[in-house]
């Protein structure tokens, strides 16, 4: 298989990598996330705010015949509807123009005209079940990536597992970061055959994971809690070869930083609750997609299952979305200014190691470090590189780019990495001030964990050790506050444990 070229657009499937200016027929992410879903001449009081219908049935014109196309809540719910249409808009770009034509001749539909379209859930580990349930059926067979949430893990094997029998494969789907060898100049031809034994490696691992009775491929990008970057458009094609759906959990990444429909991927997971809901308020769940077969399944458990969430979720999420795409710049900006305060101090200074943020550039950088970079930027949506580029950032910049909201890194301790015990760890999350101890992310605060005992700990310890899940490892949501705020905060922290590990008092 060709290797992924970082300036053709084989590399994105056809998605620009270049910024575009939006028509009037497409306008951009930050007007769609404002308008879609809350159209005044959809409500009946002309409200610009879309109406939180609480009503659990409908009154029907005539038996069978629901007057308004809705007949019970759990079905389909007006507020419920236009969330929906709303996060389908922001994970692909349909046409508004023929949205708007269909709805002034009294079309109603339940997708977005043009693209694709969404199910809601009432979680993202719902919304989980619901994809898996739907695609592996009984007795199938998935290949995940390694480093994947605890709940998901959980589900997998615990659940899905023992209820239907799906067996799941768990595959390293990133490149190698564990070769920390400085970056070689290389000639084009060079770099083009080391970018193709690159790409075949991961090709590789997962062709030879996929069996006869393989029913989809999943991966998280960014991972969690490693912040791994999975290339879309290379597991399409492979996934496409096999013809196996590739799902792909996009919360990390959410979606103004990046879209993996236009990518390749089948179906985009989202937990809504983390930055959809932005504000710790909320849980919810999502699923989209633009195979119809896959969303009339999809639609057909939502409704059996009742995994739904109510009117009042549902409106609260529309409310968040609004402010999509100034939460996520905000949250890139200080994400990326405290991966750089510790890559650029508090690993020189031994307090710290293995920091992970995909857009940091770092002075010397391994192979694997670099295409990570590369690969993130190439990922990020049209509307990430538009207003990246504006502010001056670039691939290769000296400053890096903002690539999301999620840092992870490891305190450095005198002891051997823990796998039942977090000591260091504890030590620095007492002493911070302005980070919130709690599991969860994407919020407008900012949170702080030890996956070790928190996020990962139902997962086996012989995985956590071979992804580093350890007593060290760190996970941080960057939240909204001030940006020296946060730094500091974590500087003041790291500092004063790093007095205790050399006194020998940790």
């Amino acid at each position: 298989m060709s290797p992924l070229d970082l300036s053709r657009s084989s590399y994105t499937n056809g998605h620009s990598p270049a910024p575009i200016k939006s028509s009037s027929s497409q306008p951009s992410f930050e007007t769609r996330a404002i308008h879609i879903g809350s159209e005044p001449y959809l409500s009946s009081s002309a409200g610009v705010v879309p109406s939180l219908d609480l009503s659990t049935t409908y009154a029907q014109s005539a038996a069978g015949q629901p007057s308004k196309g809705f007949e019970y809540s759990r079905s389909s719910n007006p507020t419920r509807l236009a969330l929906e249409r709303l996060v389908a808009s922001l994970e692909g770009q349909a046409d508004i123009a023929l949205e708007k034509n269909l709805r002034a001749q009294g079309i109603e539909s339940k997708s977005f005209a043009g693209g694709p379209a969404a199910v809601a859930f009432a979680s993202g580990s719902a919304a989980t079940a619901t994809v898996v349930s739907g695609l592996a059926g009984q007795a199938g067979h998935v290949v995940s990536v390694g480093d994947v949430y605890g709940g998901t893990s959980r589900y997998m094997l615990q659940v899905a597992s023992v209820q239907s029998g799906v067996e799941t494969t768990f595959v390293d789907m990133a490149y190698d970061l564990k070769d920390q060898s400085p970056v070689q100049p290389l000639s084009e031809a060079e770099e083009e055959a080391l970018q193709r034994e690159e790409d075949d490696a991961i090709v590789k691992r997962v062709q030879e994971a996929i069996r006869p009775d393989t029913k989809l491929i999943w991966a998280e990008t960014p991972t969690n809690p490693m912040l791994s970057l999975v290339p879309i458009a290379l597991l399409a094609q492979v996934a496409k070869a096999h013809s196996i759906p590739l799902v792909i959990d996009n919360t990390f990444g959410n979606p103004y930083y990046q879209n993996p429909l236009p990518l390749g991927a089948t179906v985009v997971t989202h937990s809504g609750t983390k930055y959809l809901g932005g504000h710790s308020d909320v849980i919810s769940g999502f699923a989209i997609t633009s195979d119809p077969t896959i969303l009339s399944k999809l639609r057909f458990l939502q409704n059996a299952y009742g995994n739904v969430p109510s009117p009042f979720d549902a409106w609260l999420i529309i409310r968040s979305l609004k402010t999509l795409a100034v939460r996520s710049r905000q949250h890139g900006l200080n994400a990326l200014a405290l991966a750089t305060y510790l890559e650029e101090e508090a690993v020189p200074a031994g307090l710290v190691r293995d920091v992970r943020y995909p857009g940091l550039k770092r002075s010397v950088e391994s192979r694997g470090e670099k295409r990570e970079r590369e690969l993130a930027w190439a990922q990020l949506s049209t509307a990430a590189q538009r207003w990246a580029t504006k502010r001056g950032f670039s691939r290769d910049g000296p400053r890096g780019f903002p690539s999301g909201g999620m840092v992870s890194f490891h305190i450095v301790s005198n002891h051997a990495q823990s796998q039942t015990e977090t000591g260091v760890a504890d030590a620095f999350l007492r002493r911070l001030k302005i980070f919130t101890l709690a599991e969860s992310l994407g919020g407008v605060e900012s949170l702080i964990e030890a996956p070790l005992l928190m996020t990962h700990g139902g997962v086996a310890v012989e995985r956590r050790r071979e992804l580093g899940i350890d007593g060290e490892l760190i996970r941080c949501s960057v939240g909204l506050e001030d940006e020296e705020d946060l730094v500091e905060d974590i500087r003041n922290a790291l500092e004063a444990v790093g007095a205790q590990v050399r006194s020998g008092g940790i």
